[in-house]
């Protein structure tokens, strides 16, 4: 079963601009390493309103990346983030 709805998490930023895609949904619409995915992040916890969107493959470790001009654009440097995270069909 392809990805058919919108699905939301949050997820730790991890280390090289990484995030975690929760196994549960991994299983739940069979998705594979080098899928490709179309991803929107916005930051949580914080006051800003502002999301962005991109494609990202899927890593073999269920990881996708998250590009650094997105990280610029939502003012995420270094340090631990909490990311509100919605994969779309």
């Amino acid at each position: 079963m392809p990805l058919t709805e919108r699905v939301e998490f949050l997820a730790r930023l991890q280390k090289l601009n990484r995030v975690q895609i929760p196994v549960e949904v991994r299983w739940r619409y069979k998705l594979e390493a080098g899928d490709m995915l179309s991803v929107q992040v916005q930051s949580f916890g914080d006051f800003s309103v502002g999301s962005e969107k991109f494609v990202a493959r899927l890593l073999g470790d269920g990881r996708i990346t998250v590009p650094w001009e997105v990280m610029w654009k939502l003012g995420l440097g270094k340090g631990r983030h909490m990311l509100r995270v919605w994969l779309e069909p």
